[in-house]
């Protein structure tokens, strides 16, 4: 995926070319407005599964179904979710 996204010269930010963003009476669009949203949706649907996950464990574990193989299937998911959520943090994307 190509970047849309290019740091300025002195480095203190990253801009846009005009013809990646369009402003109109109901504020800006444009390719690079696309991308931001699929992406703060990604990340909603990323937060929003990890407490599915949670719950469901907790409901598995108290039916004492820990070494179900659902439980670890939830495990495992949880655990590839926290390193995606530790990813974004670095970042200061959370």
């Amino acid at each position: 995926m190509a970047r849309l996204t290019r740091p300025r010269d002195d480095g203190t930010a990253y801009v846009v070319d005009d013809d990646q963003i369009r402003h109109d009476a109901d504020g800006y669009s444009g390719a690079a407005i696309e991308r931001l949203a699929r992406f703060e949706n990604a990340q909603a649907d990323l937060l929003a599964h990890q407490e599915t996950i949670a719950l469901e464990m907790d409901r598995l574990r108290d039916e004492g179904k820990q070494k179900s193989v659902r439980f670890r299937e939830l495990l495992g998911q949880k655990m590839i979710n926290s390193t995606l959520i530790a990813l974004l943090e670095r970042y200061d994307l959370r």
